[in-house]
C-alpha cells in the first residue's frame, strides 16, 4: 500500500502538468485568433504583390464567419463584393498555400497559388484534387457563408 501512494501521486502530478499545458496552449491558440488572421492577411498581400496581382485582402471576416470544416481563413477583398479564402492543399506531405476568390453567389472565380514555391508545385497537383477543394469551399460558402 505504501508503494502505491507515491506512484499514484507521481502520475497525478504528471497528468496535472499535461492538462495544464493543454489548457494553456488552447488559451493561447484561441486568444491569438485575430492576430494570426491579420498576419496571414499581410503575408497573402505580399504574395499577391510579388506576382503583380491587383487584388488585396482588406480585412478578415469576423470570427462567426470563419469555418471549421476546412482549415483556412476568410477575408474581404478590397474594392470587390467577392470573398477570398486562404487555405493549404496537402500534396505528398507538402503544404501548398492557395487562395480562392469566391463570388457573392458562392462560385469560385479563381484559385491562386500563393508564393513562389506554390507556383512551382502547381503542375504537380492533380486537377482532381484542386476540384475537390473547390467543391468543399463552395459547399461551405453555400451552407451559411453567403449571408454577410
Amino acid at each position: 500500500m505504501n508503494k502505491i501512494v507515491p506512484a499514484l501521486k507521481d502520475r497525478a502530478i504528471l497528468a496535472g502538468w499535461i492538462v495544464g499545458l493543454v489548457v494553456v496552449a488552447s488559451l493561447i491558440w484561441s486568444l491569438t485568433f485575430s492576430f494570426r488572421l491579420n498576419v496571414l492577411m499581410h503575408a497573402v498581400n505580399r504574395a499577391l504583390v510579388a506576382v503583380e496581382d491587383t487584388r488585396r485582402l482588406s480585412e478578415p471576416l469576423p470570427r462567426t464567419f470563419q469555418t471549421r470544416e476546412l482549415l483556412g481563413g476568410w477575408y474581404a477583398l478590397a474594392g470587390s463584393d467577392s470573398l477570398f479564402f486562404v487555405f493549404a492543399i496537402m500534396r505528398d506531405g507538402i503544404l501548398v498555400p492557395y487562395g480562392a476568390e469566391v463570388s457573392a453567389e458562392g462560385h469560385i472565380l479563381e484559385m491562386i497559388p500563393l508564393g513562389y514555391h506554390a507556383r512551382q508545385l502547381v503542375d504537380r497537383i492533380p486537377q482532381g484534387l484542386i476540384d475537390v477543394y473547390a467543391r468543399r469551399i463552395e459547399t461551405i460558402f453555400s451552407s451559411g457563408m453567403g449571408v454577410r
